[in-house]
């Protein structure tokens, strides 16, 4: 997980992905970050019949996406009347949040197509500041002019596919347009001019402020329905727990892992 600053940067990610076995813990003494199956929900033959019958998620095109900036500074991708939210917290230079557009990334999407969801993206640029550099400020700048462009799904998913390393600067405007051109349609005369003079830079300086007030102290972070999904909360285990969750708000709005969370101050960001 990425800390903002001022917090203590120990790479073991309770707050968000949830409590792993004590002795997977005591091995790794490290960055653990769990995409996959938790073992513990697959302890009968029952629980792996139901996982087996479960949906697959299809894989869905990020382009056929629909994405548009809020009030809030959050960029929403999905039907803006879907009944569910899912907010993501993140900093275009966090590996943390690269694993966690992998693993979850693809269920978000087939949700929000599928018109289930709403993705609210909170795109922060605090590790600029740990690292040196301005790659999270550039590349938050490069998504918002993105969005302008209608490209913004598909460009954010090319962004975390060829993530740098955390301590390499790699998010160069060079850099930026060069991966915009796996985009079809998304280079131009106005994107590029606006990645080159950071033309959405009081932008990006207003979400990372919001960022920072918000009470998230680490990225990624995931609310549903305005509530955080905190270390109690088994839903960062796997694409598979979210989906439970997800499934029981839709069901049955205000129900479901998501009440465990805290609601975050989330301030305009203008």
């Amino acid at each position: 997980m990425s800390t903002k600053p001022g917090t203590n940067r120990t790479p073991v990610i309770l707050a968000v992905v949830g409590v792993l076995v004590v002795a997977v813990l005591a091995a790794v003494l490290g960055v653990v970050f769990t995409v996959g199956h938790d073992d513990k929900d697959d302890d009968s033959d029952n629980a792996k019949g139901s996982n087996a019958a479960k949906t697959a998620i299809r894989d869905i095109d990020p382009a056929t996406l629909p994405a548009a900036v809020q009030a809030d500074g959050t960029i929403r991708v999905g039907n803006p009347s879907a009944p569910v939210t899912v907010t993501v917290f993140e900093d275009f230079r966090c590996p943390f949040c690269k694993r966690f557009e992998t693993g979850f990334g693809p269920l978000l999407a087939d949700y929000a197509e599928a018109g289930k969801i709403r993705v609210d993206y909170h795109i922060a640029s605090f590790l600029d500041g740990k690292l040196g550099g301005t790659g999270s400020v550039k590349a938050a700048n490069a998504a918002r002019c993105s969005v302008d462009a209608g490209k913004f799904a598909a460009y954010h998913a090319v962004l975390f596919e060829n993530q740098p390393e955390e301590s390499e600067d790699g998010y160069t405007a060079a850099r930026l347009l060069d991966l915009a051109g796996q985009v079809p349609g998304l280079r131009g005369e106005a994107f590029d001019a606006c990645v080159n003079t950071d033309a959405n830079a009081a932008w990006v300086t207003a979400a990372e402020s919001a960022f920072e007030s918000s009470g998230v102290s680490a990225t990624p972070a995931v609310a549903v329905d305005g509530k955080i999904l905190d270390g109690g909360n088994s839903a960062m285990r796997s694409p598979d727990n979210l989906r439970e969750l997800l499934d029981q708000r839709l069901e049955n709005p205000g129900s479901g892992k998501a009440a465990l969370g805290q609601e975050p101050k989330v301030p305009s960001a203008g």
